[in-house]
């Protein structure tokens, strides 16, 4: 004989929210409860889906517990009983529910709800695989770069020689690794503290940004060439003087 959860998952026959236990040693989650109102209490403190989850056999329980990691409710499938499948398989039934009515599918069943959704761009449906964003430069992007930085820093760009010297190829590794690091992407569930719901929360760790390789540009060119950075900085400190002087006597 199936048990509840087969019952349950196949067909219709889900206990409500809040169902009250008729017999706690029941196999048979549709015989075992009693329909009662959603979002109420059980008047014997249990909980039918739990109870459902703690009752059914390993082979139905690891079933159970695919469709929810899959769903996103479960982080690890396994064909044991814990609390974590017992709060995941209430969490799903609740939201089952709240979709079979809202969608006007009473015949909707928790399988087919968790399965049509499943996380889209999980592969095997574990949660949180993380995406990582890569920004395509060209060559010339790549060198403009430094270009930029070292116009500011010296007043002309890279010349030839700059690009035979090892300090001008060390740094174009270090912006070209920072490139293909690019932005990665994990998402995890969490619960919105206003509204009491599920939001998918996207976490981005940036690997690569136009400042962080202008500041590496900046260090290694003044580490490089400090003399042509302190001659830029007299011309410039000279001309903000004379600029200063003249519109004071003016």
């Amino acid at each position: 004989m199936e048990s509840g959860f087969f019952n349950n998952w196949k067909n219709t026959g889900l206990p409500s929210s809040g169902s009250t236990v008729s017999g706690s040693t029941s196999s048979n989650g549709n015989l075992g409860f009693k329909g009662g109102t959603a979002g109420k209490a059980s008047t014997l403190g249990q909980d039918p889906y739990v109870i459902d989850a703690l009752n059914m056999s390993p082979k139905d329980r690891l079933a159970l517990s695919k469709l929810l990691k899959n769903a996103r409710y479960l982080k690890t499938a396994s064909s044991k009983y814990n609390k974590a499948l017992g709060d995941a398989y209430r969490e799903a039934a609740n939201d089952f529910q709240a979709e079979s009515v809202r969608t006007a599918r009473p015949t909707l069943t928790l399988t087919q709800f968790l399965t049509e959704n499943v996380q889209a761009g999980t592969g095997d449906g574990a949660p949180n695989i993380p995406s990582r964003s890569i920004y395509q430069y060209t060559d010339a992007d790549r060198q403009k770069m430094i270009d930029d930085v070292s116009v500011t820093l010296r007043g002309q760009g890279i010349t030839e020689a700059d690009k035979a010297a090892d300090w001008y190829k060390g740094l174009r590794k270090s912006i070209d690794k920072m490139i293909s690091t690019g932005t990665l992407q994990s998402s995890k569930k969490v619960r919105n503290p206003k509204t009491g719901k599920l939001e998918t929360q996207i976490i981005s760790t940036p690997g690569f940004s136009q400042e962080q390789a202008a500041a590496t540009a900046e260090k290694a060119i003044r580490k490089a060439t400090p003399e042509d950075v302190a001659r830029k900085e007299r011309v410039d400190f000279t001309s903000w003087m004379l600029g200063t002087l003249g519109g004071s006597n003016g």
